[in-house]
Parts: C-alpha cells; sequence; structure tokens
C-alpha cells in the first residue's frame, strides 16, 4: 500500500470519552497509518469537507464509523468517491438492528464491515462487498491482571432488560447492573467473575468481547447456530450459554458451585480474545483488506 493517508469520520458527542472509533483510530496509527480524524458532534448539522481537503492531503481511503442513517455523511462519502475515485469503507454499526437502514451507505461503499455473520451473506448477495468483521475489544481500556481479585460475583451494564430482574432477586447484592461510560464499564467487569447479557436481536454483542478481555466467564442467552458464536466462544468451554429462566438458574448454580469452572472459562475467553478479538487485531485485518485493492 504505497499511500498510507486516510480519512476517518466519526460521530463524536464527547471529545474527552474514549469511544470505539478512537480506540481503532489509535491501532491504525500505531500500525503507520496517517490517520486524518474528522469528528462531528451533532448528526443532523455538521459539514463534510470539501474535496480540496482530500486532495491536499492525498487521501486514498476514508473510513466511516456511524452506526445509523445520515445523509450528510452518505451525499459525502458519495461525492468524494464520484469526484476523487477515493475508496469507501463503511462500519455498519450494531447490525442485525441497524440492516434496514444502512442499505444506501453499503451501496456507495467499496467495502462494508458488519459485525453480524447473516448480514453478510445478506449484502454479498445483493451483490455488494461485505465482510464479516466482528465485534473485538479495545485492551486500552478493557483489560485485567490475571490474578486481580474479583468481588461481584455476577456483573452487567445491560440496564433494565430481561432477566435483570430475576438476577437481582436471585443474587441481591452480589448481581451489579449499571448503565454507565465505557471506563466504568470495564471497572465492573475488571471486578465481575461472570458478566451477563442478553442479546434481544439474537445478536454478538460487543459486551462479550470486552468483559472477556478482563478476565471474566461470559454468561448469555444461547444464540441461533446461523450467528457463528460457537466459532468465537464454544459453550462450557469459553462461555456459558442459558435457555430461559429455569436453565439460567442452574447455569449460576453450576458456576456458583464450581468456581474453577468459572475461573477457566474466563481464562480460555481471555486468550481467544487477547490472541484473537483486540483493536490491534481488527485494524491489522482491516490494513490487509485494503491492501488487497
Amino acid at each position: 500500500m504505497k499511500n498510507k493517508n486516510w480519512f476517518f469520520i466519526h460521530h463524536d458527542p464527547d471529545k474527552n470519552e474514549w469511544s470505539t472509533p478512537k480506540g481503532f483510530i489509535s491501532a491504525l496509527k500505531h500500525l503507520n497509518i496517517n490517520v486524518f480524524e474528522y469528528s462531528f458532534a451533532d448528526p443532523e448539522n455538521f459539514k463534510f469537507p470539501s474535496n480540496k481537503y482530500f486532495i491536499e492531503n492525498e487521501i486514498t481511503v476514508a473510513i466511516s464509523f456511524y452506526a445509523g442513517k445520515n445523509d450528510i455523511l452518505e451525499i459525502g462519502l458519495s461525492k468524494i468517491k464520484k469526484d476523487l475515485n477515493i475508496y469507501i469503507i463503511s462500519e455498519l454499526g450494531d447490525e442485525p438492528q441497524t440492516l434496514s437502514i444502512n442499505k444506501r451507505k453499503v451501496q456507495i461503499s467499496d467495502l462494508s464491515l458488519t459485525p453480524d455473520y447473516r448480514c453478510s451473506l445478506y449484502w454479498k448477495n445483493q451483490g455488494n462487498n461485505c465482510v464479516w468483521f466482528n465485534h473485538w475489544a479495545d485492551t486500552s481500556i478493557f483489560n485485567n491482571n490475571l490474578e486481580h481479585t474479583k468481588k461481584i460475583f455476577v456483573g452487567t451494564s445491560i440496564g433494565k432488560r430481561k432477566y435483570s430482574f430475576l438476577l437481582k432477586i436471585l443474587l441481591g447484592n452480589s448481581f451489579l447492573n449499571k448503565r454507565c461510560s465505557p471506563k466504568e464499564n470495564s471497572l465492573i467487569y475488571q471486578n465481575s467473575k461472570i458478566v451477563f447479557q442478553y442479546a434481544r436481536w439474537n445478536e454478538i454483542t460487543r459486551r462479550l468481547f470486552e468483559s472477556a478481555a478482563c478476565n471474566c466467564c461470559i454468561l448469555t442467552n444461547r444464540l441461533p447456530d446461523y450467528t457463528q458464536i460457537e466459532t468465537l466462544f464454544a459453550h462450557n468451554v469459553s462461555a456459558i450459554y442459558y435457555k430461559g429462566p429455569l436453565n439460567l438458574i442452574y447455569q449460576l448454580l453450576r458456576l456458583k458451585i464450581r468456581p474453577n469452572l468459572s475461573k477457566q472459562i474466563a481464562k480460555n475467553a481471555y486468550d481467544i480474545v487477547h490472541e484473537n478479538h483486540t483493536q490491534m487485531h481488527r485494524a491489522n485485518i482491516l490494513i490487509k483488506l485494503v491492501e488487497k485493492i
């Protein structure tokens, strides 16, 4: 790849707060990509850079990280692709939830990145270049010493969601459920033995990778085989999957009376994420995809 000048546009409502795009930008810079970061606070009121901006900075690749539909962004990307022949990459957000609003974004992109396996097949069948690009853990904040003492039995940050009330009744103060910032979220993971998750859309969530990176035992609802989740985290090996409330209670009892099981599953998931699913791994994969152009 001769020209390593990349334009990276993303939504940034709080410039002092960590975000997934910021972590990814840092990884690209670490891998010697010259990143021209362009962020906007108000998705409905910002100005996309002019063609002159891209020409003067000799930009050949433009990446968009925005979970949703945005006419200003999509028109701007379409224009520089047409006028300047710049290679467009779009990260598609939290698919499958955002699938219905991503059609135009995918069509104007030379490459789309989706965290959902079935969505990657859907877009490919529509004639678009789309790859299954799993979520990851940014180890600059989601990390933990394996010897760290964990005081919380089950922790999560899902808020009021299915089974959360049941867990509060069963576990009382041994269950922590708090909606918070990513950095605070990392502290919850670092101090939790088990991290609870319920995926409403049968989606593989970012929470699995981030909690595993903090040496937590993943406890999440069983997803359909078509999600390919067991190619990432295998049941009873690197995660525990429950099916329904009774099975959830059973799995909790297993983990309670067999603490070594919880520790081993957490360690296995920790190794998997740190070896295959960090911001650096994903940035490397993207660079290789661009090099194949």
